[in-house]
C-alpha cells in the first residue's frame, strides 16, 4: 500500500517538477546514489533497507531534499547547483535514506492519502510542510547521525559532507529565517517540536561531536 501511495504522488511530482535534462545533474545524483546504496545494502546494521532507492531531481525554488514511502527520494536542482562537490549532496541524500531505513517515512502515509488528489504544482510544498510537522527533532538528529555514518562508510570526507549546512544556512538567512540557523537565545524543546528540526547550528555541532566521539576526528 505504501508503495502504491508513493507511486501516485511520485507521478504528480514528476509531472509538475521533474524537468531535469542536464547530464551533469543526473550523473551527479546517479553516481552518489549508487555509492550510497551499495554500502547501505551491504551493511548488517538493524533497520537497513533490503532494496535500493532512486533519487529524482525536482525544479523547486529552495535548496532542499525530502522523501516519501516507496522507492523514491527527491533533491532540488537549486541544491545541486549550490553544492561545490559530491559530499554535501551525498549527505543530504543519505539523510533522506535514513528516514527510510529508520522507519520514519511511515509517519507520512496518512498525509499522503489526503494529498493524493492534489495537483502536481502544489503538492511539493505541501509534502515538505507535512514532513516538518510529522518528523520529530529526535528523528531528524537520528537521521543526521545515520547519514554521516553512511557517508563515511561510503568513503566521503566528513568535513566536506558538513558543508551542506553552509548551503542551508545561506538559504535560510536569505529568506530571513535567522532562528532556523541559530535557534533561540534560550533553548526551547517546544520551538524545536513545532518547527520539526533543531537549528542548523545545533545539528552541525551535534554531528561534529559525533565525529569526535565515534571516529576520533578532531
Amino acid at each position: 500500500m505504501e508503495d502504491e501511495i508513493g507511486e501516485e504522488v511520485h507521478a504528480k511530482l514528476m509531472e509538475g517538477f521533474g524537468l531535469e535534462t542536464e547530464p551533469w545533474a543526473q550523473e551527479r545524483v546517479g553516481r552518489t546514489m549508487e555509492r550510497l546504496n551499495r554500502v547501505r545494502l551491504a551493511c548488517a546494521q538493524p533497520g537497513a533497507c533490503s532494496h535500493a532507492l532512486t533519487a529524482e531531481i525536482l525544479w523547486l525554488q529552495e535548496a532542499n531534499a525530502f522523501t516519501l514511502p516507496g522507492r523514491y527520494l527527491y533533491i532540488t536542482r537549486r541544491l545541486l547547483e549550490r553544492a561545490a562537490s559530491d559530499e554535501p549532496v551525498a549527505f543530504v541524500l543519505a539523510h533522506e535514506l535514513a528516514h527510510h531505513d529508520l522507519g520514519h517515512v511511515r509517519l507520512l502515509r496518512p498525509a499522503l492519502e489526503r494529498l493524493g488528489k492534489t495537483v502536481g504544482t502544489a503538492i511539493g510544498g505541501l509534502l515538505r510542510h507535512a514532513e516538518r510537522l510529522l518528523y520529530s527533532p529526535e528523528q531528524e538528529r537520528a537521521a543526521d547521525a545515520y547519514a554521516l555514518d553512511l557517508c563515511l562508510a561510503a568513503g566521503y570526507a566528513p568535513a566536506s559532507c558538513l558543508t551542506l549546512f553552509e548551503i542551508l544556512e545561506a538559504e535560510l538567512l536569505d529568506s530571513g529565517d535567522v532562528s532556523g540557523v541559530f535557534g533561540l537565545d534560550s533553548p526551547s524543546a517546544l520551538w524545536e517540536k513545532l518547527r520539526g528540526y533543531p537549528s542548523l547550528r545545533d545539528r552541525k555541532t551535534a554531528l561534529q561531536t559525533h565525529l569526535r566521539t565515534e571516529y576520533g576526528t578532531p
